[in-house]
């Protein structure tokens, strides 16, 4: 698996196997996202939910599945968080129920808790919108996990959208191109390349892809008619609309990584 650290520059990516040679003894990836409680990092920005509600005769109460986001039982300096969990992709010793690894939205903080005593961040999205602190962190979450979804699952429907792909090889991190095709057989998409108006073929389970354009994924995914840019060419050549409806989409692991948790002699807890 070809792998970037987190805080560090995509140069010192590297090649890894995961199963091979005993290298690590835990190696984790994404599972979902999940509500965990964390100490309030920001007293003076976050109000607690029992005064806003009382503030408000209790209308528009922030809730997670009906209950409140914060309630009379919950220790006063504490605030529900959106986290990642993980499942174990290699374990090689034993993972204790009651201490499994969560990285909070936008700070990035780890702690290890029982995934049993989580709730899951559902019907909750409304409140990303809003001012609390992590709601952008988690609406980038929310898109790529969509993006890469669709990527997965239909991606026939994407011809003429624009996308980034990752370079495992080059000098750049990324390039730009437009989806011109897709071959059913094997599973490929055909791009064509921005800087150098040549076609490659391209597999998004192997390849980290992203489409390109602000509320492009989230048209999709409401199954809207969505005008696309075309690329940067030397010919005019104009690309068309297309009327996307997609499927309902199963979750996916990411291919690339999103965070790699990992035990050994990479990380240190």
């Amino acid at each position: 698996i070809l792998v970037e650290y987190d805080d560090v520059e995509w140069q010192r990516r590297e090649w890894l196997s995961p199963h091979r040679d005993a290298v690590f003894s835990f190696f984790l990836i994404e599972r979902g996202l999940y509500w965990a409680e964390r100490p309030d990092p920001k007293h003076a920005s976050l109000i607690p939910i029992d005064h806003h509600n009382h503030a408000n005769n209790n209308h528009h109460q922030h809730r997670i599945n009906g209950k409140p986001l914060r309630g009379a039982t919950a220790v006063a300096d504490t605030v529900a968080w959106p986290a990642l969990t993980f499942y174990p992709l290699v374990a090689r010793a034993e993972l204790h129920e009651d201490a499994m690894p969560i990285e909070f939205m936008q700070d990035r903080k780890l702690d290890f808790v029982d995934y049993s005593k989580l709730k899951p961040f559902t019907q909750d999205w409304e409140l990303t919108k809003g001012t609390m602190p992590w709601g952008n962190a988690v609406r980038r979450w929310a898109e790529m996990q969509d993006g890469q979804r669709i990527l997965l699952t239909t991606p026939s429907v994407l011809v003429g959208f624009r996308v980034e792909v990752y370079r495992a090889e080059g000098t750049t991190q990324w390039y730009t191109a437009v989806i011109v095709g897709y071959n059913e057989s094997t599973k490929d998409l055909t791009v064509t390349d921005d800087t150098v108006l040549e076609d490659h073929n391209e597999d998004p389970t192997l390849v980290q892809m992203r489409l390109i354009g602000d509320g492009v994924v989230e048209s999709i995914m409401r199954g809207e008619v969505v005008g696309m840019t075309p690329r940067r060419s030397r010919s005019s050549t104009a690309l068309t609309h297309a009327l996307v409806v997609v499927s309902e989409i199963q979750f996916r692991s990411i291919i690339k990584r999103s965070t790699w948790f990992m035990m050994g002699k990479y990380r240190k807890w």
